[in-house]
């Protein structure tokens, strides 16, 4: 039997004590790994679950949004709705965190509303996600022209052709029709047909025209008759409203008591909806009818309004409260700040003007509303050589056009600041095309600007598409932000 020699003890004792060392290392290794995939494990689901809440805060953002389109412009709200700049907790699904909103409103250069929302648990607020979405709802008021289809009142197409320029997007519900060679400098959409004749060579400086998804006329301007009796003004009969700033005079028959009746210097209703309320028909016969739904309005206008119609909405080019000789001029219905400067550069207003008519909304021609016996006067043509209009239009069961646009004498231009949107086509001139210009042979020509706050405001409690909601058009998740006091 062999021995092993004391040299050999002396070689295995360091062998062994390396061997146990890097076993005793492997083994706290392994336990680091494992604590430390335990602790990515719990990182990495409290994440998901912040991620969770900052998703249940947007979407709850959002059903604000969709109950009230200005929801984003408000600074205070009760103690339990949500508050841009503010830590709201939230307990659900077993567990408690919160988050905290901000808001960046949209502008007339980046027309979309942007919302941030950071999240975390409440058991470690270092632990934080951030999401960010890019939001945007389609208004009627986001095209200089919109229509439900492209004929006219008498059901004839209506083309755009060579000499028209359109500065702004315009959409229709129905087929496109274009014959010749229109400008077109900004986006283009229908939901029908485009249809293009044959040698047309249209200029499209935003791309082609985009089929898209109708926009759904309300039936009515109903609701907004709703507003004007909570906390706006309501009128029942004929109304002539003369704008003077922050505040207007009104004539108005109350149909409920037959009688006229006048407010001067009344300010602007609080809500700022005007609703006129009467009879309806589009029989000429009854234009001046005191019970008629119908508005006639001109003036400057300093702040934001709405002023709907059951009937027919008239702008006139002189005070309409009082006899047309005695009338103070005005220049149709302008802004006392308007949207560009007189060099065509973009300025800062909040004046802003809806008129909603369920018939028509008309550049009146003919004669004049009085208080006598035959309820108006008869003067003849009264429209002006030109006019200006700073408003977004909603004809919704009819057009814009100058009351009798094809017998009127040939008149200058009519220059418009903001949206029109209609059932049909209107006119407001007619043209003879010549080999070099278009002249008119009556009524005007047309010189339309869109309103760029109007791709993302609207006019107070305007009508809005029955089919849109605001829709998220960018979702993206950022690194996460430091919250002040967490």
């Amino acid at each position: 039997m062999k021995r092993m020699s004391r040299d050999n003890f002396g070689i295995a004792l360091p062998i062994v004590v390396i061997i146990a060392s890097v076993a005793t290392l492997l083994a706290f290794t392994v336990a680091l790994v494992v604590q430390n995939q335990s602790v990515s494990n719990i990182k990495y689901a409290g994440q998901n679950k912040a991620l969770n809440i900052a998703e249940a805060g947007i979407a709850r953002y959002m059903w604000h949004l969709n109950k009230d389109s200005e929801y984003y412009k408000k600074e205070e709200y009760s103690r339990d709705e949500l508050r841009p700049n503010a830590i709201v907790e939230f307990n659900q699904d077993g567990y408690s965190g919160a988050y905290y909103i901000q808001v960046e409103p949209p502008t007339t250069n980046y027309p979309v509303l942007t919302i941030r929302c950071t999240a975390w648990l409440i058991e470690d607020p270092s632990n934080r996600v951030t999401i960010q979405i890019k939001t945007r709802k389609k208004e009627f008021v986001q095209s200089v022209y919109g229509s439900d289809n492209e004929f006219n009142t008498e059901g004839k197409r209506v083309y755009w052709v060579t000499g028209d320029e359109v500065y702004g997007p315009i959409h229709t519900n129905g087929d496109l029709y274009i014959d010749g060679n229109p400008i077109f400098h900004n986006k283009v959409t229908y939901s029908g047909k485009l249809n293009v004749a044959y040698g047309s060579r249209p200029v499209y400086e935003e791309g082609i025209p985009q089929k898209v998804a109708p926009l759904t006329f309300p039936p009515s301007n109903s609701q907004l008759k709703t507003h004007a009796k909570i906390n706006g003004h309501y009128y029942n009969g004929r109304t002539c409203i003369y704008l003077k700033g922050s505040s207007m005079d009104v004539l108005t028959f109350d149909g409920d008591k037959g009688e006229w009746k006048r407010y001067n210097n009344r300010p602007l209703p609080s809500n700022g909806v005007i609703y006129v309320d009467g009879t309806e028909t589009q029989d000429p016969r009854y234009k001046w009818d005191t019970y008629m739904g119908n508005v006639f309005i001109s003036g400057t206008l300093k702040g934001r309004l709405t002023i709907a119609a059951a009937n027919n909405i008239y702008i006139t080019a002189k005070d309409p409260t009082d006899s047309y000789r005695n009338a103070q001029p005005t220049r149709g219905i302008v802004y006392n700040t308007p949207a560009f400067d007189p060099a065509g550069n973009e300025q800062q207003t909040d004046d802003m003007l809806g008129l909603v008519a369920n018939g028509f909304v008309r550049i009146l021609e003919q004669d004049w509303p009085s208080t006598s016996y035959w309820n108006y006067e008869w003067v003849g043509n009264v429209a002006p050589y030109k006019i200006s209009i700073h408003a977004a239009i909603f004809a919704l069961n009819w057009s814009f056009e100058l009351e009798n646009y094809n017998s009127a004498p040939a008149l200058d231009t009519v220059y418009l600041v903001g949206a029109i949107t209609q059932k049909y086509r209107g006119a407001v001139g007619t043209y003879y095309s010549g080999s070099y210009n278009k002249k008119v042979v009556s009524g005007y020509k047309k010189v339309y600007r869109h309103d760029p706050r109007m791709a993302y405001d609207t006019p107070p409690h305007f009508l809005e598409p029955v089919n849109a909601g605001w829709e998220i058009i960018d979702w993206t998740k950022l690194p996460p932000e430091d919250i002040p006091g967490v």
